[in-house]
Parts: structure tokens; C-alpha cells; sequence
């Protein structure tokens, strides 16, 4: 006989199972086993996984799951009961009268089981209780599970008898042949008592034994990695002496002999575990695709043998035509009636799955020729119906239906989509149906490169739509198909290298600082490796020095790559031809959650489910209300898609680097090399977005394109015949595409053939490169080429493919560069408020676009309640100005803003003062928080109080407003009212106070919006500042590495850490009027500079640049308070008046300020009369240009100006 384990959890039991589904099933393998079982607490997360690694071993898998189920007369949430219950093992049996159907039976009833007890079962954990099991169990096969089964429980709880109890009632609902008790010796207390009143129980009750492992990882010394895990899930210390460890090491996958070992007079229980195995036999269906709503009324006949799919039977009748109407109506711009108005008139073949296709997507072609030469028809047409051949060959014409319908709908519904997305902008006849706006004979793009008829797969098509209104689309689709049909798609955090030495130094004592800066040595590498990882020469260094650093980095090897949690895929929706439980167990991500298939998006796709990628992209919301802004502000209409690609002053922006928020191309390193490369044509674009990637930057790929475009006699070409493929990239291989056209045009290969060869040399797998080197050369050589050309010719492909990049892609999204761009150009204060609304959480951004918006000449403003909306916005008539926008100010939500546009509605559209105002507020909606935030970053300046009698006088104004709002909804305030001597609102006088200084201002201002608006600290010191840096922030970003650089700011985020020496370090973020930059305080310089990093005053900080793949980064050698600076550097005091301005008393302030200012540096006077000359004096005064001074002079002036400093 044999053995099988049918009991064994996995990495997917989330941290209480520390094995791979792939290597149990190769342990199983090596052991000689003939099946093994995954049973994963309440998932079958691993299910489709370890199914395939069984497949690939020569193992019989078996699905199973360990359910929670809630023990007899307690079923509910009691909140007394956290852990009341026990465990079942179920395993998915195989039956005869399932034969040929999907799903099972006992494969649909588990995955009941298992998504009712996660969304109507959860009490701790999800649990089933027994009538939910009583009416689900055909086709299970139920093991009793170990210490937390039915019998474990019982025994530690002193009551045998409900053990017995408990037994018998899962006897009498599973019956006899389906209830198995197990026996377990794992080395925990307990298990022999349990043992024993299992066989006992087993004798009495008519059941029958099994023997399990409760298998949690492959090795005894695996134990300490599951010992970890639980840890981590538990939140505790490793080392704590009161934590209970895991007590046993046996809980691996033992062979046969250690089993028999174990259980020498159970010999049949073990024997039956391969009777069990034999009957549950269960595999999924992978050969069907699950197509919604494509089951017409008369399907299509059967495809005769031998027939092409594209030229089978059809089954051309009006109801199925009426059908497809209604399931897939073409859009509004058809101008064909929806639906629920009528059906038209069937035209000629359109009643079948493909004649509709074919008929929707001819009529679209139709429509986009509109727009084309008609001497290029022709080849739109030859193109169509190919594809035609393809799609319907492949059996893909639903997929593409279903796309264009929840598309359609929403461009019909106002919701932006995006031109293309992926290889998808390749098909002609996705841009017929509207499914993509990119015309790929236009952008030269290919059909095979989406859909390979040489390798039929399922057409994977991304959809862009805009961030705020994609959730609509997906309602939608629930409401089209039903919401059962309908779900998103699981998927799992993993323990990668970083995650797993922060989890790891945390349960091993290390505090969040400690663990941060270990895991931040880790290259910022995708998919980084630990051991590769320890090529980084500060973390080997720290690993081989610290006996603690070293043991977690060994720790964390252990449970690098394991699951630690799930979550939904940002952008898979899964739509089916029946409820998904069918198909698939659903999860939800928290109690409020949707439905989420527990399986990942390869492996759902693997059983035959439709997938369908719904992503955000928020650029499509700030063109939208680009446009939408300046067709209020302008009258004039945009339509994007109808823009030529060639206006000049489009790419004159581009060409400057002036690409700040441009789409794509906003980085440091695009605008640097949009500078050198001087885009000049959308092809240039396009190119531009492929090659900027590290392997063709590294490759000298960039410096060659660069280089032939600017001399186009340095262009060559492999061979002549490949110049109109080369052409538009100035001989460079920069596409997939082009690679493939390569293949075709100089060794005959057909288009689908060469995606093959694209694949190969991606892959870099010897033996399918030699393979295709020999039909790359033969078909060359029957071309007539040379041999050895043919293999050179073929080293290049494959250097090249390796950097290609998808052209498909490239062009639909230089298009939106394009689009933005061109925005950019000629709305500049629409395009830059729009983005700064989408982007109004984000700090450093906005304070970079409000630089490039000062730079370019825009006033940025202030908010204002009486002018500011929601966002960001341009005054209508004022294209030089863009207006902060009430959202934007911290600590005022959505909530409060619309009560402030509410009140000022009804206040006529402006409220006349502070009082009015506050009178027609909503105080449930808009908080003293929220107007201390809207004072102090200047909204109500246009009152003409200072921010500092405002905020002072604010609980007494409120006070008073309120208790007018209370008289006014009494009935106490009106006309008649007031003629009859009942009270009048109060009116209240703000305190007499002056404005704050500058500084304080400036200070509150930024506490309210982040960054200062209004003004800046260092415009105080703007002389010594132009004198003494290097440049601006923001100009770093164009500066060369390791280069010493000076720069002035605010620190505005400031981090102490400890070295591993129990030395300080810091972490600074410093900031100028256009932008911020990370500076690094290292502990020598930190010590000598921390009084000045504290001190909340402007700062001069000198370092070395470094560049890193986030950015700039100043390594930091010093940091000194500028006012102090001023004061070592000034030499000479100038003030600059106007005469009116000595009047009064003025000019004895002036001398007693100057008087109490005793210093070293001699003071001019420069005043200006009316119509002559300015006149100057030197004071016979010395003075120092200290904080007092300074302040004194601007508060005596109430200007920042008078000031010079030489």
C-alpha cells in the first residue's frame, strides 16, 4: 500500500503555514507519494498553484480546505466566544454523475462553504454552522482535523461526551463513507488522549480512521521558520522568555516509513489514506472560457471538421440579433437608437455572435474614415477583414464586445477613457469599435503583437479610465451582468526582501527606526533577492558587524517570499457566464469589502475566467477639467482627438524642458533629455517614452538616437530593405514591433511567426534561440541574404529585444504626453490648475507646479471664501491667475467647502464681511478648526483685518453668529420684528491688534496649506541667498552628482535616528520658494549643526549632491542659521524709502531703531521725491542687521523691501 498527506497547510494559511504549494508538491514527488492534499485555513488561495506544480511532479492533488464551524447551540456572534467551535478538514471528492458538468458538486458546495462562512460567518474567524453544512455537503469528504476538531476541543474542555455528541450529528448529516476521525502525533500534549477516544469513538459510532501529519512546512528545521510567522502575526517577541514557542518540530511532510513508524497498529488508517485519495480525483476545467452574455436565443450550429472558425455555419436569425443589440448596443456617436428606443432593422448576417462583430465594427470603420484620405481606404478595409480572420478563428469577437460595451457606455456617459492602453492599441478593429482612439496604420502598428494566431491566448486589454468616475463604470458592469457575475481579483503581499527584514528586526526587539534602517540598505531593485541584496557592500558590512543584524538577516532568509497578507488588485475585475462561486471561493477585504475571487489573476484566468483591467489614471481626470475650465472661462470647445500632431509651439515646450506636469515626461531625467533629444514630431514622442528605461539609458541606445536624429547622415542601416522600418527611429531598433517586422521583411517570417522569435529572445533560453537562429538564417539565405549576415543580423535582434519596448503602448500613451503637452502650451492656467487640483494632497508637487506657474508668469492666489470653488481654479477672464482652491487647505473637508459655497449662494454670491460669513455657516459641517485654517492661510484677507484680530476675535464673532442663527430660526429677526423693537443681531469689533510678523504669519500660513503661499522666509534674505547658493532646489535636479552645492530654505520635516553606534543622524527636508530636497546629516555634521536644524529659522546648508532613483539628495556637510550668516557677511545697510514714507513720527522710529541696533556696519538712506533724482546719505550710524532690526524696520514700514544688504 502507500500513504498520502490530506492534511497540510501552506504559505496561503497566511503566516500559520510556512510551506510553498510548488515545493510541498515537490516534496511529495520525492518522497514517492502518489497525491497529496492542500488544506488551507477557509481558501483555496493556492489551490490552482499547486495543482499545476502537482501536475508537473507526477502528484495527484487534491483540493481541500480547514473550515471553522460553530459547535451545536451556539451559532451567532457571541462576543464571549472568540474561540468557540472547531476545526474541519474538507476534501472535494470526485463523483460519478459529475462526470462532464462544471463545476462538481463538491467543488461548488466547498466553495459555498468557504465564501458563506467569510461573509455571513465571520466572528473572529469565518465559520459555517450546521445547517449551512447540512445542506453543502455532497461531494465532501470530512476529516475530524486534530487538537482543534471536534474531539481535540472536547477533551481539553473534560467532556468526552460531547465529543461523542458532536461526532454522531456529523455522522448522521455527512453519513458513514464520509466522515473520517484523524489520528494525529505531531509531539503536541494532548494528541495520544485524543488518539484514543478517537479510535474508541470511530468503533462505536461506525466510522472509520485516518492518519494525517497536519503538515505546516517541508523540514523539522522548518519548525522555527512557522515559530516566526506566528510571531509576526501575533505581534510578539521572538525572544521573549514568558512567549510560548511553537512545541513541536514534527509538524513537516514525513514519508511512509516515519508515518508507519508512528502508527504501528494503524495500519489501515494509513492504507486509507490513498482509498481517500483515490476517490477525489477533481481537476479544473482550463480548455472553455466562461463569456458573459454571449448565449444567444439560436446558437450557431457545431464547426464542421477541418472548418476555420471564421468561416463556420452561422446561425443568422433576428432574435439573435436583437439580443446582441441589447447586450452590446454601439455608442451614441453611431447614431443608431439605444435599445429601450427600438431595434433597427437587422442588416444582412449580423444575427450571429460574429455578424454582429463584424457588422459593429464595420459601421465604427465607417465612421473613423471620415477622418482619413480616401485614397488610403483601402488598406483600412484589407486590414479589417484580416483581423476579422483572426479574432473569429481565435473565438475572441465576445471578449472584444464585452470591452466595447462597458467602454462605450462610459464615453456616452461623460466618464473619460483613455486612447489605449498595452498592445491592444494594435487592432484595427478596437479602434472601430472605440475600445482604443489610437489608428494603428496611422502609428504603424501591429495586429500580432496583440493577438497571435501562432499562439492562441486569451486578448488582454488594460482601460484606462478617469480615477474619480472609474468606480461608476464598474457598477455598471455589475448592474449589466448581476452582481453575483461580477468580481474583483485577490492579491497577495508578500514578504519580499525589505518587508521581510522590517517584520523579521521587529519581532526580534528592534525598534521601528532600527528596522527602517536596515531594510532602507536594501537596493531599490524589483524582486530583489536577499542574498542579492547582500552585494550591497553597507549592508554586508552591517550584517557580518552585528551579531543582531546578522541573525535577523538570517531569520529573514527563511521567510522571504512567503504570503503575509492579501488585498484586491488595483485594477482586475472578473465578469462570468454564472455566479463566480461557481467557478471560484470569494474573500472580501474587510467587512465593508466587495466580492474578490480568492484565486490571482493568472491562476483565475487559468480556469477560464474572463478578466478585465479597469485602471485610474488621474491624468484623464485633469484634462477633463482642463477643458471643462477653459471652455467656461473661453467659450472655446476642445476636442483632443481631433488635434493635429504637429503644432510647433506643442513641441517648442517640449524641447525647453518646460515639461512640469506633462504626462510621462515630468521627471528631472525626461525634461533633461526632452532638452538634448528636441522632440520635433509625435514619432519623436513616442520614441522618447520607450527609450527612457534603464536598459536602453545603459545601453548607449539614448546617445545614438539622440545623435542620428540631430545628424541624419550618421544613420545606417542593417540592411537596406530594412529602412522603412528603421526610418522614424533614425536607425535604431527601439520597438518589439520593429524587431518583428525585421523578421518578416529579411527572413520571410509571418508577423505571428516573428512574435514567436520577440518572445524567445526575451526569454534569452538557449535552446529556443538556437531554434529560431536556424529559421532566422534559412529563411534569410532563402531571401537571398548572406549567412553570416543573417547571424549578425540576428546577434543585433536579440541585444536589441531585450530593450525593445511594446510600440502599441508607447503610442497611446505618447498621445496623452501629446494631449497634455499641447495643453500645457496654450491653456498653461487651466492645464496647471486642473493638475494642482488632482494633485492637492500632495505637498511636494504642488509646491514644485506653484514654482513653475511664478516662473511662466502666473499669479498664484491665495484662497478666498468669497472666490475660491472647490479646486484650484483660473478667474474667468485672468489667464495669468490661478485661484488656491478651499479643498486644498488642510483640516477643510469636502463637507465644509460645500457649506461654504452653500452660504455664499445664498449670500448673493459674496459675503460683505467676517460677520456675514459666519452668520450663514452650517457650524455642523464647518468647525473653529476649519476657520482658523481658512484665516490663517489668508482667506478671509479681502476683509481687510489683520489674520491676528481675526483668529483672536473668533470665538466671541462665532459666538455672536451662532446666537443670530438661533434668533433668526426662532423667528425673532425681520422686519417687522425690528419695527417692533424685538432684538437685533449683535455686531461684534475684532480686537485692536496689528498683524502678526512676518515670520508667525508665514508660519501659520504654511500649517494651513503646507508651504507658504503668500510669502517666503527667505525673501527676507533674498540678497545674501543670490550671493551665497549654488541655485535653486528644484535646480538640482540638473546638476551632476557628487558635485558641492549650497541651497537656502525652511526645514520642513526633520527625522533623528540612532546609529548602530548609539550615534545621532538626521534626516532633513529643506525647502525654497519652488521646491524641496532630502538632506542627509551624517553624526559628525549633525552634531555641529543641530542647534541650527532646530532652531525653525531659514537655513544655509552645503553638501555633496547625490542622485538616487527617487531623485536629489544632499549629503549634508554644515547647516548654518541665515540670520546669522547675514549678520557675518553684511558689510553695509542700505534703506530704500520714499519720502512720504519719514513723515509723522517716522524718522525718529527710524533713528531709535537704528540707535538700539549698535553693530558695525554703516547705514545708508536712499529716498526718492517726486519727479528728481533720488537722494543719498550715509547716517553717521552703525548697525547690526539682526532678527530685531530687520522686523522693527518692516513692522515701522509694513513693507518686506526697505531693506538692502550688502
Amino acid at each position: 500500500m502507500a500513504f498520502a498527506h490530506l492534511h497540510c497547510r501552506t504559505q496561503f494559511s497566511l503566516l500559520d503555514g510556512a510551506v510553498d504549494p510548488k515545493k510541498l508538491a515537490a516534496g511529495v514527488a520525492a518522497l514517492g507519494q502518489p497525491a497529496a492534499a492542500i488544506t488551507d485555513t477557509c481558501n483555496l488561495y493556492g489551490g490552482v498553484g499547486f495543482f499545476n506544480a502537482c501536475k508537473s511532479q507526477g502528484v495527484q492533488p487534491i483540493l481541500g480546505a480547514e473550515i471553522w464551524m460553530w459547535p451545536p447551540g451556539l451559532a451567532g456572534r457571541d462576543p464571549r466566544a472568540p474561540d468557540a467551535g472547531w476545526h474541519l478538514v474538507f476534501l472535494v471528492e470526485t463523483r460519478p454523475e459529475d462526470a462532464g458538468t462544471w463545476p462538481p458538486t463538491g467543488y461548488r458546495n466547498l466553495n459555498r462553504l468557504i465564501t458563506t462562512a467569510i461573509f455571513d460567518g465571520m466572528h473572529y474567524r469565518p465559520r459555517i454552522d450546521w445547517e449551512l453544512l447540512a445542506t453543502h455537503k455532497d461531494g465532501l469528504i470530512v476529516l475530524t482535523s486534530g487538537l482543534n476538531g471536534p474531539i481535540g476541543t472536547a477533551l481539553a474542555d473534560g467532556d468526552p461526551d460531547r465529543a461523542r455528541a458532536d461526532l454522531q450529528r456529523l455522522r448522521d448529516i455527512l453519513g458513514p463513507d464520509h466522515l473520517f476521525v484523524e489520528l494525529q502525533d505531531t509531539g503536541l500534549p494532548g494528541q495520544p488522549e485524543m488518539n484514543d477516544l478517537g479510535r474508541a469513538l470511530a468503533a462505536d459510532l461506525g466510522l472509520q480512521t485516518v492518519v494525517t501529519n497536519d503538515v505546516r512546512y517541508l523540514h523539522p528545521e522548518d519548525a522555527v521558520t512557522l515559530d516566526l510567522l506566528n510571531c509576526i502575526a501575533r505581534g510578539e517577541n521572538f525572544d521573549d522568555p514568558d512567549r510560548a514557542p511553537i512545541p513541536t518540530d514534527q509538524q513537516y511532510l514525513k514519508s511512509e516509513e516515519e508515518m508507519r513508524a508512528l502508527f504501528p497498529d494503524d495500519g489501515d488508517a494509513i492504507d486509507r489514506t490513498v482509498e481517500i485519495a483515490a476517490r477525489c480525483r477533481f481537476d479544473f476545467k482550463t480548455d472553455t472560457y466562461w463569456f458573459p452574455a454571449t448565449d444567444p436565443p439560436d446558437p450557431d450550429p457545431p464547426c464542421p471538421e477541418g472548418v476555420h472558425k471564421a468561416r463556420a455555419p452561422r446561425a443568422d436569425t433576428q432574435a439573435n440579433w436583437e439580443y446582441f443589440y441589447k447586450a452590446f448596443p454601439p455608442p451614441l456617436d453611431f447614431g443608431l437608437p439605444r435599445p429601450e428606443e427600438g431595434i433597427p432593422e437587422k442588416p444582412d448576417g449580423a444575427g450571429s455572435i460574429n455578424g454582429y462583430f463584424e457588422w459593429y465594427a464595420t459601421l465604427g470603420l465607417k465612421l473613423r474614415l471620415q477622418h482619413v484620405p480616401e485614397d488610403q481606404h483601402q488598406a483600412y478595409w484589407d486590414r479589417l477583414a484580416f483581423e476579422f480572420e483572426i479574432i473569429e478563428g481565435m473565438g475572441f469577437p465576445a471578449y472584444l464586445l464585452i470591452v466595447a460595451e462597458f467602454i462605450n457606455w462610459a464615453k456616452d456617459h461623460g466618464i473619460p477613457v483613455g486612447p489605449g492602453r498595452g498592445s491592444g492599441a494594435g487592432s484595427l478593429v478596437n479602434y472601430a469599435l472605440r475600445i482604443t482612439d489610437i489608428d494603428p496604420l496611422r502609428f504603424d502598428l501591429l495586429m500580432e503583437r496583440f493577438l497571435n494566431p501562432e499562439r492562441v491566448s486569451m486578448p488582454d486589454i488594460d482601460v484606462d479610465f478617469c480615477q474619480d468616475r472609474r468606480e461608476e463604470v464598474i457598477e455598471h458592469v455589475r448592474e449589466k451582468y448581476g452582481s453575483p457575475l461580477v468580481s474583483q481579483i485577490i492579491t497577495y503581499g508578500k514578504l519580499q526582501a525589505k518587508a521581510a527584514l522590517k517584520d523579521v528586526a521587529r519581532v526580534m526587539g528592534l525598534d521601528f527606526n532600527q528596522a527602517d534602517r536596515i531594510a532602507k540598505l536594501v537596493p531599490n531593485e524589483l524582486g530583489i533577492k536577499l542574498d542579492a541584496a547582500l552585494e550591497e557592500e553597507r549592508l554586508k558590512t552591517l550584517v557580518e558587524g552585528d551579531p543582531m543584524v546578522g541573525r535577523v538577516y538570517q531569520l529573514a532568509r527563511r521567510v522571504e517570499g512567503m504570503v503575509r497578507q492579501t488585498g484586491v488588485h488595483a485594477a482586475g475585475v472578473v465578469i462570468a457566464d454564472r455566479p463566480i462561486v461557481e467557478h471560484a471561493p470569494l474573500y472580501r477585504d474587510g467587512p465593508d469589502g466587495g466580492p474578490v475571487v480568492q484565486f490571482e489573476m493568472k491562476s483565475a484566468e487559468s480556469i477560464g475566467l474572463i478578466k478585465f483591467d479597469f485602471l485610474g489614471l488621474k491624468t484623464l481626470d485633469q484634462i477633463r477639467d482642463a477643458v471643462e475650465m477653459v471652455a467656461r472661462n473661453t467659450g472655446e470647445r476642445i476636442d483632443l482627438s481631433r488635434l493635429p500632431f504637429d503644432d510647433p509651439d506643442t513641441y517648442a515646450l517640449l524641447q525647453r524642458g518646460d515639461a512640469l506636469g506633462v504626462f510621462q515626461v515630468e521627471s528631472s531625467g525626461m525634461r533633461d533629455l526632452l532638452q538634448r533629444l528636441r522632440p520635433s514630431c509625435i514619432d519623436d514622442l513616442i520614441a522618447l517614452l520607450a527609450l527612457y528605461r534603464p536598459g536602453p539609458l545603459s545601453s548607449g541606445m539614448v546617445e545614438n538616437f539622440i545623435e542620428c536624429k540631430r545628424d541624419p547622415s550618421k544613420i545606417t542601416y542593417p540592411h537596406p530593405s530594412l529602412a522603412p522600418i528603421l526610418e522614424s527611429t533614425y536607425g535604431s531598433i527601439v520597438y518589439q514591433e520593429q524587431v518583428m517586422q525585421i523578421a518578416q521583411v529579411y527572413s520571410g517570417y509571418s508577423l505571428g511567426g516573428a512574435d514567436l522569435l520577440r518572445r524567445a529572445m526575451g526569454k534569452k533560453k538557449k535552446e529556443e534561440m538556437d531554434k529560431q537562429r536556424a529559421i532566422f538564417v534559412r529563411g534569410a539565405q532563402e531571401q537571398g541574404h548572406d549567412e553570416q549576415d543573417a547571424n549578425e543580423l540576428f546577434d543585433l535582434l536579440a541585444f536589441f529585444a531585450g530593450y525593445g519596448f511594446n510600440k502599441s503602448h508607447s503610442a497611446a500613451y505618447g498621445v496623452v504626453s501629446y494631449y497634455t503637452a499641447w495643453l500645457k502650451a496654450h491653456h498653461r492656467a487651466e492645464y496647471m490648475a486642473a493638475l494642482m487640483t488632482i494633485e492637492a494632497n500632495n505637498t511636494d508637487k504642488l509646491l514644485a507646479y506653484i514654482g513653475d506657474c511664478r516662473r511662466a508668469g502666473i499669479q498664484v492666489l491665495p484662497p478666498d471664501v468669497n472666490e475660491s470653488v472647490r479646486g484650484f481654479d483660473v478667474p474667468k477672464g485672468h489667464s495669468d491667475r490661478i485661484r488656491f482652491g478651499l479643498a486644498a487647505v488642510k483640516g477643510v473637508g469636502d463637507g465644509a467647502v460645500e457649506a461654504i459655497l452653500e452660504a455664499r449662494e445664498r449670500a448673493g454670491g459674496r459675503f460683505h464681511d467676517f460677520m456675514d460669513c459666519l452668520e450663514d455657516l452650517d457650524y455642523r459641517r464647518v468647525n473653529k478648526k476649519v476657520l482658523e485654517s481658512l484665516i490663517n492661510c489668508g482667506a478671509f484677507d479681502w476683509t481687510g483685518h489683520p489674520r491676528r484680530a481675526l483668529l483672536e476675535g473668533l470665538p466671541a464673532a462665532m459666538s455672536v453668529a451662532q446666537g443670530t442663527q438661533e434668533q433668526k430660526a426662532a423667528g425673532q429677526v425681520s422686519l417687522f420684528g425690528a419695527l417692533s423693537g424685538a432684538a437685533a443681531p449683535k455686531r461684534i469689533r475684532l480686537p485692536d491688534v496689528g498683524e502678526w510678523p512676518t515670520a508667525i504669519k508665514l508660519s501659520h500660513e504654511r500649517e494651513a496649506l503646507g508651504f507658504f503661499i503668500t510669502g517666503h522666509p527667505l525673501q527676507a534674505f533674498r540678497g545674501i541667498v543670490e550671493r551665497l547658493t549654488t541655485c535653486t532646489i528644484p535646480q538640482l535636479d540638473r546638476m551632476s552628482a557628487d558635485r558641492e552645492v549650497t541651497v537656502a530654505g525652511m526645514v520642513t520635516a526633520f527625522r533623528q535616528i540612532l546609529t548602530k553606534r548609539g550615534n545621532k543622524m538626521a534626516f532633513v527636508t529643506l525647502e525654497d520658494e519652488h521646491g524641496s530636497v532630502e538632506c542627509v546629516f551624517f553624526s559628525e555634521p549633525y552634531q555641529a549643526s543641530a542647534r541650527a536644524l532646530v532652531s525653525e529659522q531659514p537655513l544655509l546648508i552645503r553638501g555633496k549632491l547625490e542622485k538616487t532613483g527617487e531623485g536629489s539628495k544632499i549629503l549634508a556637510e554644515s547647516a548654518e542659521v541665515l540670520a546669522d550668516v547675514r549678520i557675518r557677511r553684511t558689510r553695509e545697510i542700505h534703506l530704500h524709502l520714499e519720502d512720504h514714507e519719514l513723515g509723522g513720527d517716522r524718522a525718529d522710529q527710524l533713528r531709535g531703531l537704528l540707535d538700539d541696533s549698535q553693530g558695525r556696519c554703516p547705514v545708508f538712506l536712499h529716498l526718492r521725491f517726486p519727479g528728481l533724482a533720488r537722494t543719498d546719505w550715509s547716517l553717521g550710524i552703525r548697525a547690526v542687521p539682526d532678527e530685531a532690526l530687520m522686523q522693527g524696520i518692516e513692522s515701522l514700514f509694513r513693507r518686506a523691501d526697505v531693506v538692502e544688504l550688502r
